[in-house]
């Protein structure tokens, strides 16, 4: 093997075999990529002298196979701190996952099956188990091949943690302000955090203010009560100029949480009035945990970005919030509230400043900046959709610049784990159109992260809030196209959870709303999905006529790629039926089609399932060639659910030619790749049973 030669006096270049006479195919397999190894945990911060306890812990997770460890403290303590500065130090070949549960932030505690799919991506697997028992038990099966450490921080209770747990082996640490009695209960190691001593406070402060120790800053640092977070804060002040403090109440009198709010509140009044507008105004972002998104911030105070970059820097300067790590001009840059209070304190600063009028303005003007922005995202990655127009009351002035669909699913991803708190936003103030345009906006997004609770979740709000629209319209059918749009998206889901009935229910109201409307297009759209429902639901026979309408009404509106797409659903239906010839002429029919429109995973598609339908029918040299392109075309697509299901097929095909060590390399790459789909993964492990490795080599020879 090399990487130039001549053949028959032509030229080639890449992977080269050359043999005397070869029968058959010829397959070359590559090596898979190694999974990633995520780095999710934030750059340390700033650490008090915490030896002894950095010491303590560090010991403790030295174990083999350490417990969890509970870090507990009152807010701004500095548990964060200790437990990055300690994790930091700790590499583990499977990486560090980070998450933030946020327990004290105005949106409430983070929903643990959000976690445990942006980990398992993190982890690799492009397909999300929908079932929640079986994304854990992924979870626990990659980590225990591959131990990881864990930062859960802030986190709100034990029923939040225990299902983030990874496999034995790795190191946990868990922040909390109080005891997690349950997480206790399961073996975890209590470690209270409590004031940093005098002369540690002292030494944190002067470091801060950059001045010398003395007197003043041994008064400073009694009333700072040794909690980290203040006396940052005040050495912040100091470096700033600001050389007096409001008396402070008596001691003891003030509880250490009382203490923070104070040092918050004192260093938000020596904030120039543009800084503190828009520290209340990040105070009202519909963000995760204590996240800042600068471009919405900018949005949602409508800012220049320039203006508002200059804000955030100030705000950055007296330690209320901290700087991205990495690029902070990345599309993912993200700001973060010192303190997990943070978006408390300046949520409260906002209601006892400002009218309900402004905070409402802030708000919308944030979700608006969301919706548009995912709406234009939605656009470059899914072209052949039907898009509509959110309807917005403050379109942001300044936007981000999406021209490409790289682009497009870059931005999706750093704004797309978010989702959730945008959209309860959105409902608890019966934003109805808000609601409903951002999850019909989201819609790629949801597609490609696969997570089926929060999809289905976030279309029962929205569908819900689609049929207010549609029932206080000012005309007939206003707001129904989208009502539509939705049910359609959720029965996708229903679908692939395995709720037929239910999606079934859905594209029949879909239906029955377009016929009045007059949809067209809609009906079309809605009968196919229908087929496609009854064929998942194993009524091949219930899913042809629906499908044979949607594909004559597709062709008489001259809409090719959408008669394209129905005409593959169609084609594999009638395969099922047992007329492969017919099917094989509905696969050539749609891969023309989509292949004119330029719709290259469907025409890959129609390829993939032309190979396993000539496999099946033993005519092996047009079924290698097609799946063969059609694994190129899935590779250059990033399709990994697809190259695994070839791969599966192309090892079927090999076994049936009696080539079964190929075969089982074959099924082996496949495995791996469907790491987050367990009834795929079940059936290529059938396959391996039934393949023994030990059987004569058969089929490698000319004969």
């Amino acid at each position: 093997m090399t990487t130039s030669n001549n053949v028959s006096g032509g030229h080639a270049s890449g992977t080269i075999v050359q043999a005397h006479t070869v029968c058959g195919g010829i397959t070359v397999h590559t090596t898979l990529p190694p999974p990633p190894v995520p780095r999710q945990l934030p750059r340390g911060r700033i650490l008090a002298d915490r030896v002894e306890d950095t010491d303590r812990l560090l010991a403790l997770l030295d174990q083999y196979d350490p417990p969890p460890v509970l870090i507990t403290g009152t807010g701004g303590i500095g548990k964060t701190a200790l437990a990055l500065n300690v994790l930091h130090t700790i590499d583990l070949p499977g990486g560090h996952l980070y998450a933030d549960l946020g327990a004290h932030t105005p949106t409430g505690p983070t929903h643990p099956a959000d976690v445990t799919a942006r980990w398992l991506r993190a982890l690799g697997i492009d397909t999300v188990p929908p079932d929640p028992h079986e994304a854990r038990a992924l979870l626990l099966t990659l980590t225990a091949q591959r131990p990881v450490g864990v930062l859960l921080d802030d986190a709100a209770s034990a029923e939040q943690v225990l299902p983030l747990l990874p496999a034995n082996r790795s190191k946990v640490i868990v922040t909390a302000r109080g005891p997690l009695l349950g997480l206790l209960a399961d073996g975890a190691h209590p470690h209270h955090l409590g004031p940093l001593p005098d002369d540690d406070a002292l030494a944190l402060l002067a470091a801060i203010a950059g001045r010398p120790a003395g007197p003043r800053l041994d008064d400073l640092v009694e009333r700072c009560r040794g909690v980290p977070v203040v006396l940052v804060l005040a050495g912040a002040r100091l470096a700033a100029g600001h050389d007096t403090l409001p008396a402070p109440p008596l001691p003891g009198t003030t509880a250490l949480e009382a203490t923070v709010d104070n040092a918050l509140d004192q260093t938000y009044r020596d904030l120039d009035p543009q800084a503190a507008r828009l520290y209340r105004v990040l105070g009202l972002l519909p963000l995760p945990g204590t996240q800042i998104d600068p471009a919405m911030a900018a949005a949602a105070a409508a800012l220049d970005p320039v203006t508002t970059g200059r804000l955030l820097d100030a705000l950055t300067e007296a330690r209320l919030i901290t700087a991205p790590d990495g690029d902070p001009l990345s599309v993912d840059a993200k700001f973060h509230f010192t303190t997990a209070d943070g978006r408390r304190h300046a949520a409260r600063l906002a209601h006892t400043t400002d009218d309900d009028t402004t905070s409402t303005e802030v708000r919308r003007r944030a979700l608006d900046w969301l919706t548009a922005e995912t709406a234009t995202a939605a656009r470059l990655l899914d072209p052949y959709r039907r898009h509509l127009a959110p309807q917005t009351d403050y379109l942001p002035s300044h936007r981000a610049a999406l021209t490409t669909p790289g682009q497009a699913l870059a931005w999706l991803a750093a704004r797309g784990p978010g989702l959730r708190t945008a959209l309860e936003t959105a409902r608890d103030h019966q934003l109805d159109a808000t609601a409903a345009h951002l999850v019909h906006a989201a819609w790629p997004w949801l597609l490609r992260e696969r997570n089926y609770q929060l999809w289905l979740w976030a279309h029962d709000i929205a569908i819900d809030a689609a049929r207010r629209l549609a029932a206080t319209a000012p005309r007939p059918g206003c707001g129904r196209q989208l009502l539509r749009e939705l049910l359609g998206a959720r029965a996708n889901a229903l679908r692939a959870v395995g709720r037929h009935p239910d999606a079934i229910a859905d594209c029949r109201e879909a239906i029955a709303s377009a016929i009045e409307d007059h949809d067209d297009i809609g009906h079309a759209q809605h009968l196919h999905g229908l087929g496609a429902a009854h064929h998942d639901a194993g009524e091949p026979d219930l899913a042809l006529p629906p499908l044979r309408q949607s594909l004559r009404l597709r062709r008489e509106f001259g809409r090719r790629r959408d008669a394209g797409v129905t005409q593959l659903q169609l084609a594999i239906v009638v395969a099922d039926l047992g007329d492969r010839e017919s099917a094989l002429a509905g696969l050539r029919t749609a891969h023309a089609d989509l292949s004119a429109e330029q719709d290259g995973l469907n025409s890959a598609r129609a390829l993939a399932w032309t190979g396993r339908l000539l496999t099946q029918a033993g005519r092996h040299d047009g079924a290698r060639t097609a799946l063969t392109d059609a694994l190129t075309a899935f590779r250059h697509q990033g399709a990994r659910l697809w190259q695994a299901r070839v791969l599966h097929w192309l090892g079927l095909l090999a076994e049936d030619e009696r080539r079964v060590p190929e075969a089982i390399a074959l099924q082996r790459q496949a495995l791996a790749l469907y790491a987050g789909s367990p009834a795929d993964r079940a059936r290529v492990e059938a396959v391996l049973e039934r393949l023994d490795p030990a059987d004569p080599v058969i089929g490698q020879e000319c004969r």
